[in-house]
């Protein structure tokens, strides 16, 4: 809302009262002479401006009951018009009970002021005022004083009021300017109407309203105030709390109202505006709106045509004035539809040049685009709902430059079947007749098919390559103007920038490098130091091996020689049992120990058990032997023995002379005769007894050195542990020193960071100041995407389609390789007439007539494709036809109006077809894969209960 007073102008000038009465007398006198006279068309008039009316029409009031309409002026101009028109109003004057009867004029010729120079200022008391108000304009006003018939007077200047009925002194408000005179202006308050939903009427109506955050939740339902009664929401499209969205009431009573969302996001009037002006523009420029010659309009089409009125100046100067601004279109000529205020012939007697007539522009017509734009929004919604439905459409235009187009949409849309060189007479209705003829060419179409899938996806790959490498340069570039930017800034406000930067860098170098250095320098005192723990490591292990071996073998000797102790120990029990035996015998002198080889002995055994028993037990019965020890322990004094050396034992001749003595004794005893005081053993035996004192002495021996032995073993301990504690010792100094050296190596890592930040640093600097230096050259580089396409399909046209040729004459070669060429000639020129005529109906051979029945047509050129409409018709086929101005729309049942000889016409509508196909065929996969869903929860809940 503007304020009043910033709208108003107040230039004062210096009044000159004699200039000014001559020249009011001299408008009077030709005032008076028009009021006389009865006012024709074509009439000049001189009048003044006493009000501005609706769309700031200039009013004039004569006294014979006219008033005089003058667009482009403003309230108190005087000037010279010409009279264009004449009718008759639908009010009364009270004055003379007739109808008010109107003029339209248009300005020939300023006078009084407005035809003075700039350096006179000269200027009326009347019209001391400038202002800038205009009718439709709101204010926020308070009103200061009572105006007559309840109304309120608001004062914006000491000459110039604002009057506005039915208000109170106080009152504070928006109002509308809807009349404006010299020295005051009408207004009107505005009062928002809250709707109610108590009325019935209400059901329906659709809102544009906020979910607020503070909402409620009931069930399926928001709730909310809306305009003093509750409001019950649906909830649907995903919606969520502050989402704006347009509801429609279905149903409404004095206290609460249910409504339905309709749309999230809604668009405002004033974006729809924009839409609809950015589609025109569109449509302008694709050449939509060229007819037809005029000669060749059919009737049919004259609703869809542009109509301009006769006096084309004096309305593109009302529509102007209007506006305020207007298209070059409008400008340049004023048209309107036929509807659009067409005079009404009865009521003018007057004029018999306002008949609305049909705009022609170079001898064609002008296509109404807006009522295009109506049809087509309302056929590409049906066309998106035949998709959603599964429909297939078939694409026909066999012009020039509808042929090409057709033939890429028919294949894009993917569910779609063309026609585009020529409509064979009974291409639908005499449909077995032409499968036999498509069934020819179908293996060699799958054969091409299949080549061309191949290149088409070569070629996008290629060209999907291009846009990632084009994007990506286009990326770079606008970093590179960005960092530009900012480098020049900040040298802009300190020169010594980069020096400053430089210095930096330099700093953190050296640092860097000099923590590096010690760091370095640690790491190989700490190497060497673990080297040297290493090889006093290694010195000990080698130390304690050796002492463990040492250890080892001491403990060998000492089992063996435990064990030859025990053996020992063993013999001479035995042999001083058997000593201390002949001792207390030979003390009693009741029996004798006689000697005998071990043979004898052994003989007399065996005797024993023989015939001469009694003999030998005669024998034997005087005395007892001493039986033989085990074998065992024989073999041990057998061992004992043999290692002894009589040298050992004979230590002096006493103990000779012993040994001889008792040698003597036993063979004394061998040859006595007395049997009975004598005892048997063997000579091993005895003399064994001769050898016991000399067993003692090695035993002695033994056990000194296992004393010895002992001795060492515990030595051998006490170094092991030592060398065991400094191993220990040492092992936990390298634990240290590892710790150290990982320390050591974290904070290396830590500077190898930096320094590696450091090197981006540098050459980011490095890379600025070349930046800095191509700046220039850069500017050109961030183009727009529209651009970049263009040249990389340039590219791809010009280096990339030459290499992506195939020859398809081969495939017909290779099928005719084995017959004549004459016979080959003539196939060749029958499959290229049926591939040119049935190539893109080949995958409706599967259809019957029935099936053909359900596709959609879609027709370019309605007037050279009428056999195809016409068995469309036949078929019971729903057809959609872009019909120009020589078509006959009746024939079709959903029409677009608009140029279908042209290139870019055909193409922007296709486009658009395509668009609404394509999402009408997305709809239906997730619909389908919805449904799927569904079912398989319902089938698997179903099995549940089955289970259950």
């Amino acid at each position: 809302m503007n304020i009043v007073q910033n709208n108003v102008r107040k230039n004062r000038s210096p009044q000159k009262f004699s200039n000014t009465k001559k020249k009011e007398a001299f408008f009077q006198n030709d005032f008076n002479k028009t009021n006389k006279q009865n006012l024709q068309t074509g009439d000049i008039v001189t009048v003044k401006i006493h009000a501005l009316g609706a769309r700031n029409i200039g009013v004039a009031e004569f006294k014979n009951g006219y008033t005089v309409l003058v667009p482009n002026t403003n309230c108190g101009d005087k000037v010279q018009v010409k009279i264009e028109k004449i009718f008759l109003g639908k009010q009364f004057d009270s004055g003379t009970n007739q109808k008010i009867r109107y003029a339209v004029a248009t300005v020939v010729k300023q006078t009084g002021e407005n035809q003075q120079s700039s350096g006179e200022k000269t200027s009326n008391a009347s019209t001391a005022h400038h202002f800038d108000l205009k009718v439709g304009q709101k204010f926020k006003v308070t009103i200061a004083k009572k105006g007559p018939k309840n109304s309120g007077i608001v004062p914006i200047s000491k000459n110039f009021l604002l009057i506005v009925p039915n208000t109170k002194v106080g009152e504070k408000g928006i109002v509308e300017i809807q009349k404006i005179k010299q020295n005051y202006a009408f207004a009107k308050p505005i009062v928002d109407q809250m709707p109610t939903f108590s009325n019935p009427e209400m059901v329906g109506h659709q809102f544009h309203i906020e979910i607020p955050t503070t909402a409620k939740t009931f069930s399926n339902y928001f709730v909310f105030k809306f305009h003093g009664s509750l409001l019950f929401v649906q909830k649907s499209l995903g919606v969520q709390f502050g989402d704006f969205v347009k509801i429609q009431i279905q149903k409404a009573s004095s206290s609460f109202a249910i409504a339905k969302i309709l749309q999230i996001h809604p668009l405002s009037l004033e974006e729809k505006k924009i839409m609809v002006k950015q589609n025109l523009q569109k449509m302008i420029q694709s050449s939509l709106h060229f007819g037809e010659r005029a000669i060749r309009c059919n009737a049919n089409m004259r609703k869809y045509i542009w109509y301009r009125k006769t006096h084309q100046g004096l309305f593109s100067q009302m529509y102007a004035s209007s506006n305020g601004k207007g298209t070059s279109a409008n400008r340049n000529f004023s048209v309107a539809p036929l509807h659009s205020g067409l005079p009404n012939s009865k009521s003018n007697k007057h004029s018999h040049h306002s008949i609305a007539k049909p705009l022609v522009k170079r001898g064609r017509h002008v296509i109404n685009l807006l009522k295009t734009q109506r049809c087509l929004t309302q056929a590409l919604k049906q066309l998106a709902k035949y998709a959603a439905k599964g429909k297939t459409f078939l694409f026909v235009g066999t012009k020039k430059p509808a042929s090409s187009l057709i033939a890429k949409t028919a294949l894009l849309s993917n569910t779609s079947f063309f026609v585009n060189t020529r409509w064979l007479g009974g291409m639908l209705t005499n449909w077995k007749t032409i499968l036999k003829s498509i069934s020819q060419i179908r293996p060699i179409l799958k054969q091409k098919q299949k080549i061309l899938q191949k290149i088409f996806e070569k070629r996008q790959r290629i060209q999907r390559r291009l846009f990632n490498k084009v994007y990506l340069l286009r990326k770079k570039s606008q970093k590179f103007m960005v960092k530009g930017k900012y480098l020049i800034h900040e040298i802009l406000v300190s020169k010594n920038f980069f020096i400053e930067k430089s210095q930096k860098l330099m700093q953190q170098k050296n640092a860097i490098l000099f923590a590096n250095l010690s760091l370095l320098n640690a790491s190989k005192n700490l190497k060497r130091k673990k080297i040297q723990i290493f090889k006093q490591m290694q010195q000990l292990e080698i130390a304690a091996t050796e002492v463990f071996k040492q250890k080892q073998q001491i403990k060998s000797l000492i089992s063996t020689n435990i064990a030859k102790f025990e053996e020992l120990n063993q013999i001479v029990t035995i042999g001083q049992e058997c000593i201390e035996m002949k001792k207390a015998f030979e003390t009693i002198g009741q029996k004798k120990f006689v000697a005998i080889s071990y043979d004898k002995f052994a003989n007399l055994e065996k005797e024993q058990n023989s015939e001469k028993a009694e003999s030998v037990q005669n024998v034997l019965e005087f005395g007892s032997n001493i039986p033989t020890p085990s074998p065992e322990i024989f073999k041990k004094m057998i061992f004992l023995l043999s290692n002894l050396r009589k040298e050992d034992f004979l230590q002096n001749e006493g103990e000779k002379s012993w040994l001889e003595k008792n040698s003597n004794v036993s063979k004394s005893t061998e040859t006595s005769t007395e049997m009975k005081n004598t005892i048997l053993l063997s000579k091993f035996f005895n003399k064994f007894l001769v050898f016991l004192p000399f067993l003692k002495n090695s035993m002695e021996n033994l056990s000194f050195r296992l004393m010895q032995f002992q001795k060492m073993l515990v030595e051998f301990d006490s170094h092991f542990q030592k060398i065991r504690q400094s191993q220990q010792f040492l092992q936990q100094l390298s634990q240290k020193m590892n710790a150290q050296l990982s320390v050591v190596f974290s904070k290396f890592l830590v500077q190898r960071k930096n320094f590696q930040k450091f090197q981006t640093n540098f050459r980011q600097f490095a890379a600025e100041q070349r930046l800095l230096k191509f700046l220039p050259k850069l500017r050109y580089f961030p183009t727009s995407a529209e651009k970049l396409y263009e040249t990389v399909e340039l590219f791809m046209k010009k280096f990339v389609d030459p290499k992506l040729t195939y020859p398809m004459e081969q495939i017909y070669d290779q099928k005719l390789k084995f017959t004549s060429k004459k016979i080959a000639a003539t196939r060749k020129q029958k499959w290229q007439r049926l591939e040119k005529y049935f190539g893109g109906i080949t995958k409706m051979a599967k259809m019957n007539t029935k099936q053909i029945s359900k596709n959609v047509a879609i027709i370019i050129g309605q007037q050279e494709e009428m056999n195809a409409v016409h068995e469309c018709r036949k078929l019971g086929m729903k057809i959609f036809a872009v019909v120009d101005t020589n078509c006959n729309p009746k024939y079709v049942d959903h029409i677009i109006p608009a140029n279908d000889d042209s290139r870019n016409s055909i193409k922007f509508i296709l486009g658009e077809m395509l668009t609404y196909i394509r999402l009408g065929q997305k709809l239906r996969k997730k619909v389908s894969l919805r449904s799927k869903v569904q079912q398989n929860m319902f089938e698997k809940k179903r099995g549940n209960t089955r289970f259950v």
